[in-house]
Formats: structure tokens, sequence, C-alpha cells
């Protein structure tokens, strides 16, 4: 039977690259899922407000619809300029089309995601 005092301190190297290797996920995590919720969040408020295209007089608004979307992003500290907001109306449906960069900043990388929202809702 071998002595347990030969094998005090030995780490095999696959232990250490897996290690490393979570470690990175880890940090990519981080830094990612945050932006990834409120980019879902941004979705869900756009396909929202073009579902209440034609509900109330407020939503028939482009203008309305345009600064609910303005101060959505900001909410989400989503850098988003007013030119990059398109609402065209026609008489059967509604289109919004939202468009920005967003970026992530990593060690020693940086990475520009471009996102695009195009949602189009029939109207009644």
């Amino acid at each position: 039977m071998k002595s347990w005092r030969i094998q005090r301190g030995e780490i095999s190297v696959g232990c250490l690259i897996g290690f490393a290797v979570l470690i990175v996920v880890a940090l990519i995590a981080i830094k990612t899922v945050p932006v990834m919720i409120s980019v879902g969040e941004m979705q869900k408020e756009i396909e929202g407000l073009a579902e209440r295209g034609n509900m109330s007089h407020r939503y028939r608004q482009d203008s309305f619809l345009h600064a609910r979307i303005i101060d959505k992003s900001e909410d989400l500290r989503l850098r988003l300029s007013p030119e990059n907001v398109k609402i065209e109306r026609r008489s059967q449906d509604i289109r919004i089309r939202v468009e920005y960069d967003i970026e992530i900043r990593y060690p020693g990388y940086t990475y520009i995601w471009h996102k695009k929202h195009d949602v189009q809702r029939q109207l009644f």
C-alpha cells in the first residue's frame, strides 16, 4: 500500500486547465448576462408597444411610442439615439424598427454587439 505522504501537493495539469476555463467562462458570463437581459427587456417593450399600437389615443401617436422607447433604453442603460428608432404605420399594420450598438468590455477585449429589433403587428 502506498503512503499518502508521497502524493502530498500533487495536482494534475488537467485540473488546472479546467479551473482556468471555468474562470474565463465566469468572467464572460458576468459581463454578458446583464446585457442580454437588458436586450430582452427592450424587445419585450417594443413588442408590447406594437401590440398596443391602436388601443388608445396615446398609442396612436408615433411621438408617444418614440418617447417610450427612448425612455426604456435610458432605464436599461442602452445607448440608443433617437434617429435609430423608426416607426411606420400603414392602414393594416405597424412596424417598429430599433437599431443600436452595445459595447461589452472584457479584460483585454471590447466586443461591439450590433442589435436590431424589428417588430411588425397587425392593426385592428
